[in-house]
């Protein structure tokens, strides 16, 4: 399974692209605590709002969703999160 969190976060705070990427570094090292890939995906040029993806593989659908879940309460504790899309997907692999 494949779990995907997309956020949307206000950075009121930040006055340059430089200065937001000492935040971006901060998510990324949320993402380091989960084990989770992480990418910058929208909003690169915009110097207050950042839209990151995090994306988890397990073998289970509950216990993804609590570790999202748990990104999230992470992320709501430092930044004001403005958006939020989450969804668990099965992943099929074909091996040859």
């Amino acid at each position: 399974m494949l779990g995907i969190l997309v956020v949307e976060i206000h950075l009121p705070f930040v006055r340059s692209l430089k200065e937001k990427r000492k935040y971006i570094h901060r998510l990324r090292a949320i993402s380091r605590e989960f084990n989770a890939a992480f990418s910058v995906i929208d909003n690169h040029d915009k110097w207050q709002l950042a839209t990151v993806a995090f994306v988890l593989v397990g073998n289970g659908s509950q216990g993804l969703d609590s570790a999202l879940e748990r990104i999230i309460d992470r992320i709501d504790e430092r930044y004001e999160i403005l958006g939020i899309k989450k969804s668990i997907e099965p992943i099929a692999i074909d091996i040859l």
